[in-house]
């Protein structure tokens, strides 16, 4: 029997979802592990947590389930996580830098105003939530896919989002000048005051709608 059974939208034909064990068990010993200088997590649930303004040298999350934790304003240097599932957490104007993810997924957290530049994500899922402000530029997201967020004035600058699925999204005024954007699949989502170039949106799947946008972007006059 699983421990969590995610209601994550179904997955792509590549990206992982965490390898979660079935097993996990709440974690103890949440102060002391917390205020160590370099923290490492493995093998666990934890819930109803409040780290805001944390600044630890390094944190590690391994084969973990977060809800409802709390990371604002906090400092999270050499942040990496693998085979984590987040729900409903908060990580609102905090600065993730050197953050690594392999196998993580995002349910319904907050994320406006997370600095994470130069991000490296792998089979990453951000699904619903707010990421407005967010700024990923830099990032690389091999297999990653992002549903029904709101990343309205997001920075995406000169980020690998290759083969990304942006559906059901608001990228509202979101910077993705420079990005690599082919075969990266924009159907579905606002796409009004998107900027990038013709040059970035080589090769991109949108639908008949967006065409219309992009075009106008371009300086194309549809008549």
């Amino acid at each position: 029997m699983k421990a969590h059974k995610s209601k994550s939208p179904k997955l792509s034909v590549n990206r992982d979802a965490p390898d979660l064990a079935s097993n996990l068990v709440p974690l103890d010993s949440i102060a002391k592990i917390f205020n160590a200088p370099e923290v490492v997590v493995r093998d666990c649930i934890i819930e109803n947590l409040i780290l805001d303004n944390f600044s630890p040298k390094s944190i590690v999350l391994e084969d973990c389930i977060l809800k409802r934790v709390s990371f604002t304003r906090s400092r999270l240097l050499n942040f990496r996580l693998k085979d984590v599932l987040l729900v409903e957490c908060d990580f609102a104007n905090a600065e993730a830098s050197g953050l690594k993810i392999t196998r993580v997924e995002f349910l319904n957290c907050r994320l406006t105003g997370l600095r994470a530049v130069q991000a490296e994500c792998q089979h990453l899922l951000i699904s619903e939530g707010d990421a407005s402000f967010s700024q990923f530029r830099f990032g690389v997201f091999k297999t990653s896919e992002f549903f029904s967020c709101k990343f309205a004035e997001a920075d995406f600058q000169s980020s690998d989002l290759r083969g990304a699925i942006l559906k059901g999204c608001d990228l509202t005024n979101v910077e993705m000048t420079g990005a690599r954007l082919e075969r990266s699949d924009f159907r579905g989502s606002r796409v009004e005051g998107l900027v990038a170039s013709a040059e970035d949106l080589k090769g991109a799947i949108v639908d008949p709608a967006q065409a219309m946008i992009f075009a106008e972007l371009m300086g194309l006059k549809i008549r």
